[in-house]
Order: structure tokens, then sequence, then C-alpha cells
């Protein structure tokens, strides 16, 4: 028997709403409102609008809601048109660990198959704080980067277990839910190696097409592959190298009672890859002391390994082409945000990519490297040390370890709606940005996901 599967099953029976503490439903709740930001965010990027004609290919007058539009397509479709204007511009949340995760990746497929099913707001909440948990607590305990795997595997995992929860399935289902999602859909590192392509946006939302696809199938009546997460051939043995412990993480699945890692998982305050936000605040620290970047002999960044074989190993991070690899770009992002004095969507137009000033800067003056001093200060921070020797002999640094939206400094209400109405402003009307805003934060009071989408509107219909 796949003990782990068996937890997992269990586990998503065993929740219910009135488990829940009420700052877990209060996390649920702000994590949505960012979450829906991020998808009118990256609404209009290229490769959000093939997931969306792709999608809307599909209709399905009982499916869900590409949001955005007026039009219901069937849920696994949804799940990547929105899923992937999501997490296309790399600013919903995260959490990092032994593997990273951007946890909120779950919401679009619960948000579809909720819709479809016509669930309560209560059992949405209580999914979504499960696949939270699941996700979190997997990236705590074993490695798939490391073995070659991407961390949107967990996605798939995650979204399986909450799913389960959101449609009741049994045990049994729930069990040959898991194993038809992670069977036949392993996700490869390759999507983030070197020049990253589009694709890296759309991962995720595929990983959770594909969980629901799993669920509906389980619920329909198809077996699933023996042991899928233990077996010899399966996802503790190919993609975690056997580094995953099947007793201890069964123990810890089935010792929850309260499920709360989400209050553990960080808010974004910039459109980039998360482990630059402590570089950005370093840098715009040390930039008040800048009056002349001519002036500038050497930028040395110090971080973390992880940060480094992320976001600075590959040549390709030291002269991007891509918005996708320079957002993922260490020492372009530390520069430019020392030129503009700011990080946004602008940051990573075409123009600004090919800026020759800023490529030469990046060759010629930053070097970037892992210390003991950063390495000791992840996970719990996600420490980066900017240091900046100018001509004339002096030197400043500023060191950041838990920027604006970590779990150890989150963003207030407040900032969290500032974010929202930033980057949806010129798409969402301001009585529209108030509608969402009144309608989420006060989520477990409505009856049905029909007014959000509705204020949500961008455009009436779709040509294909």
């Amino acid at each position: 028997m796949d003990i782990i599967s068996q937890s997992l099953a269990n586990f998503s029976r065993r929740i219910s709403y009135s488990s829940l503490h009420p700052n877990v439903i209060l996390e649920v709740n702000r994590r949505i409102l960012d979450t829906l930001g991020c998808l009118v965010a990256g609404y209009d990027s290229h490769a959000s609008s093939v997931a969306r004609k792709f999608s809307l290919q599909y209709p399905d007058p009982n499916g869900a809601t590409v949001i955005g539009t007026n039009q219901k397509v069937i849920s696994e479709y949804a799940t990547l048109a929105n899923g992937g204007a999501i997490r296309y511009l790399d600013f919903n949340d995260t959490y990092l660990s032994i593997e990273p995760l951007h946890p909120s990746d779950v919401i679009a497929p619960l948000l579809a198959l909720s819709e479809q099913y016509d669930i309560s707001i209560e059992k949405l909440t209580t999914s979504i704080a499960i696949s939270y948990e699941i996700g979190v607590l997997f990236c705590d305990a074993a490695s798939l980067k490391k073995n070659g795997w991407d961390h949107v595997n967990y996605i798939t995992l995650a979204t399986v277990v909450g799913a389960s929860h959101l449609l009741e399935l049994t045990e049994r289902e729930t069990v040959n839910a898991i194993a038809l999602a992670i069977v036949p859909h392993a996700a490869m590192r390759q999507t983030r190696n070197g020049e990253i392509s589009e694709w890296k946006g759309i991962a995720a939302a595929n990983a959770a097409k594909n969980a629901v696809f799993a669920v509906k199938l389980a619920k329909s009546g198809m077996s699933g592959p023996f042991e899928a997460l233990q077996g010899s051939m399966g996802m503790n043995a190919l993609l975690l190298n056997s580094k995953l412990s099947i007793e201890e993480v069964a123990d810890m699945i089935n010792s929850i009672d309260s499920p709360n890692a989400i209050t553990r998982t960080y808010i974004k305050n910039w459109a980039v890859e998360y482990m630059t936000q402590s570089a950005i605040e370093a840098t715009l620290k040390i930039r008040e002391h800048v009056s002349s970047l001519n002036d500038i002999e050497k930028i040395e960044i110090e971080t973390f390994q992880l940060a480094y074989d992320v976001l600075a190993k590959d040549t390709q991070k030291w002269n991007p082409k891509t918005r996708e690899t320079a957002d993922h770009s260490l020492p372009y992002i530390v520069v430019v945000a020392l030129e503009d004095g700011k990080i946004d969507l602008n940051t990573f137009s075409d123009e600004r990519l090919k800026n020759e000033q800023t490529l030469e800067r990046i060759k010629n003056i930053v070097t970037v490297r892992v210390t003991e001093e950063m390495e000791n200060g992840y996970p719990a921070g996600n420490p980066n040390k900017i240091t900046i020797q100018f001509k004339n002999g002096l030197v400043v640094s500023e060191m950041v370890s838990k920027p604006l939206g970590h779990s150890s400094n989150p963003m207030s209400n407040e900032q969290i709606i500032e974010k929202f109405n930033r980057i949806t402003q010129g798409k969402l009307t301001e009585t529209q940005q108030k509608r969402v805003v009144d309608f989420v934060l006060n989520f477990q009071n409505q009856s049905s996901l029909h007014e959000v989408f509705n204020a949500l509107l961008l455009q009436q219909e779709v040509t294909l």
C-alpha cells in the first residue's frame, strides 16, 4: 500500500472548514485577491493570450469562466488560461525551502472546479488551505530540482488533494486521482534552464490542468497506477531520488488537524523571482548614496547557493534576451534598480533589455558569489547583500534578509490592496477594483463566484 497517498486521501476528507483558524481564512482571502490582481496584470502577455485563445476553442456552458471574459470552457482549459495569466509575470506568492514553489498556482484550478460544480465558498476556502498545506509540506520534505524535475510537480499533487476535498472524492478515488495525476505528467526542470521561454509562465497552469483532469477521471471511476508515490518506479524513486522519508511524511500528514502553511508563504512586492526581492530592497537603499553611476568601480552581490543557481549560474542570466530570463537574472535586476530607481513591468520591455549601458555594466562591474553568511541565512530568510565600491575608495553595503511580504515581514491588508490597485490600474476601473476588493476580503459572506468574475470582465468577446 502507498501509505503517503493513503495519508493524503485521509487528510483530504478529514479537514473541514471548522478546522481552519481565522488567520488561515484571512490569508486565503488575501491570497485570492493578490492572485486575481496577478491574473489581470498578466492578462495581455503573449503567452497568456495564446493560452486563452486555445482554451476558448473548448466552450462549455456548464464549465468554468475564462476570467476576463464572459465565456465558459471545460474546467481543465479554464485552469490553463486563468493559471497562465496568474503565473506569467512571476508576481504571485512564493514559498522557498528545499524546493521552491508558487503555492497560489493551486487557486485557478480550485476556482474553476468550484464554479463548475457550484461548490460553497466555505468548501473552496478549505480546499485552498489544504492545497497550500500539501505544497509547502512537500517543499520542506524533498527536492525535485536537484534531480532535474520541475517544482510544478508539487502543484499537481497539491491541487489533486485540494480538489479531491472540493469534489468529495472517496479515499480510494483520491488515491487513484493522485496516481492519475503524477504518473503520466512528470514535468522536467529544463523549463527553467538556460534561455527561458514563455512556457515557464504556463508550466504550473498545465500542471494544475493535469490535476483537474485526473480528479475528474478518478471521480468517474478510473483506477490509477499502483503505488504512484512510493513504488519502485514511482515519484519518490524517479523524481526525488528516494529522498522522501515515507513514514516520516505520512506521519506529518496524519498529524495535521488544522492547516496553517499558507501563513508561512510570501507575497511579492515586485514582479520578479522571489529571491531577488531582498536584493532590490538593498539596492534601492544603497542608491540613496549614489550621485552618479559613473562613479561606481564595482558592484558585488553576495547571495545563497539556491539563488545563485537559479539567478546567476547560467550565462544567459548575464545577457538576458527575454522577459522570462531577465526576471530571473540577479545581475540584471540589481543594475536596473540602481539605474532606474525602481523595478516595474517596463523593466522587462524589449527596449529596456537591449540597453547597451546596462549590459556593459553587468559584464564589467558586477560579480555574484555565494557566501557563508548568506547561505546560513536561508531558508529562515532570503538574504542578499549588495556592496558598491566607488572609484574614490568609498564602500557602501546593504543587506536585506526578509523583504516586505515575507512571512516574518507580512504585507498589511492596505499594502495588498495597494498592490492590487497598482498592478490592475488601466485594466480595471476604480469601480471594478473596489468591487473585487470588497468581494474577496469578505469572501466567506458571498454566495457564489459570479459577482467577482463579472467585476473582472475585461473584454466581451474574443476573436479566435
